[in-house]
């Protein structure tokens, strides 16, 4: 049986790579998970005010199209869903780190 040795790792991005994620200047194609929050809260929000601009539209009698309607508030739904989800996410990892003992 071949037992493999263990080895250095080497880490995945440097301390400059990762001070420039941090001022969301994303290098080599990396996203800093602060500025895909704020895409998901931007996406939903602008989901919102669409729904809100369609149901009004529909209220009125100004639309009659009751299926593209349903369609923007069922994308909506998902949207704000997703954006809970990853909050709700986000604020259990940050939790479990600063419960770890150092």
């Amino acid at each position: 049986m071949f037992i493999v040795p263990i080895t250095k790792l080497e880490p995945s991005f440097s301390l400059e790579e990762l001070r420039k994620t941090e001022d969301n200047q994303p290098s080599s194609g990396k996203k800093a998970f602060g500025s895909f929050l704020m895409e998901a809260i931007e996406e939903a929000d602008q989901a919102l005010q669409e729904t809100s601009e369609m149901d009004t539209k529909l209220s009125l009698g100004e639309t009659d199209d009751l299926h593209t309607v349903m369609i923007q508030a069922e994308q909506t739904a998902a949207a704000v869903e997703f954006t809970t989800q990853l909050t709700s996410k986000a604020v259990n990892a940050y939790n479990q780190i600063m419960g770890m003992q150092v």
